[in-house]
């Protein structure tokens, strides 16, 4: 599946057009972000919000606003966790002032989540780094970092599925293969960037500010056990760096690293025929399973492919492992 490509290598796939299916028109994303707006739903609206930054900018006057759409969508839904996530990342990506009072509905609404301190402690760095510290702490002691990966995948997927409705199929969507990757992708997009700073926050060269290394390797856990293959990768990535290269940590690090890229790699292979059969079968696997893990395990056994991944292996390993 050409969305998989993109959640390790942060890119974006090229792929196999479906057969029949219309090609990419430069005002795809600008009529299905029209007709998402129409339909009036939260889903519908939090897609077309994400969806209005795939508009030409060249068209900046008759763009929808983002910030407007996930607004509206949030306000139909305010107590859906995964809402408030979109609404806190439109927020930051517009620089809002809101963003304390948007972090905090999200820690109200699913208070388990150490995600909400996520903002925070990208600002964090130009001040006190006792109160870097403290924000790692606290999103290593939160019982979970999720991302709402598989909930926001498949919500998505479902708005730009319009089944028997009169408006006409664009390349975004009239495959099952192309939702998906196009979801995959914005997502991915999304996702990502906030969690940069973690990288230089946890470097080794950090470990001599007190309590800076027990907070990281409390947040490495967490990320490690995280809904989405973004926060486990970076959890391995930063740990990664913290061992030499010859050492009994790093090896199994890099093991880690190797069986992740397998399972994204042969769980999102494309079969030929039965790329978009294979896609709605991911979708499924998703509205049932918690983790974008359990979601690739499921597709291995379903392609009956083992779990783990096979000695002989040839992936497209990072750093040509």
């Amino acid at each position: 599946m050409k969305a998989l490509c993109l959640v390790l290598a942060v890119g974006v796939c090229a792929g196999t057009a479906t057969a029949g299916a219309p090609p990419h028109r430069a005002t795809d994303e600008a009529r299905e972000v029209a007709f998402l707006i129409g339909e009036g739903t939260a889903d519908s609206l939090a897609t077309a919000s994400l969806l209005t930054h795939l508009i030409d900018s060249g068209d900046a006057d008759k763009k929808p606003d983002s910030t407007v759409l996930i607004e509206r969508a949030v306000a139909l839904a305010p107590r859906r966790p995964e809402l408030l996530w979109l609404l806190l990342r439109d927020c930051e990506l517009s620089r809002c002032a809101e963003e304390k009072a948007i972090a905090a509905r999200l820690h109200s609404a699913d208070p388990d989540n150490g995600l909400a301190s996520l903002p925070a402690l990208g600002a964090s760095r130009a001040g006190p780094a006792s109160e870097t510290t403290r924000l790692l702490a606290e999103m290593g002691a939160a019982k979970y970092v999720t991302l709402y990966w598989n909930t926001l995948n498949v919500s998505m997927f479902d708005a730009l599925t319009h089944g028997r409705k009169s408006k006409p199929a664009t390349a975004l969507t009239y495959a099952a293969d192309d939702r998906l990757s196009h979801v995959a992708g914005v997502l991915a997009a999304v996702d990502i960037p906030p969690f940069k700073p973690i990288l230089a926050v946890c470097a080794a060269d950090q470990f001599a500010e007190s309590g800076r290394r027990e907070a990281c390797e409390s947040l490495m856990a967490r990320l490690d056990a995280s809904d989405s293959i973004i926060a486990q990768s970076l959890s391995v990535s930063v740990q990664q760096k913290w061992w030499p290269a010859g050492s009994a940590e790093f090896k199994a690090l890099q093991k880690k690293t190797l069986q992740q890229h397998y399972l994204v790699e042969a769980s999102g292979r494309a079969r030929g025929a039965q790329v978009d059969a294979d896609a709605i079968m991911r979708v499924d696997a998703m509205r049932r399973l918690a983790t974008e893990e359990e979601v690739g395990k499921a597709m291995l056994t379903a392609f009956r492919e083992p779990l783990e991944r096979p000695a002989d292996w040839e992936g497209a390993a990072p750093g040509g492992q």
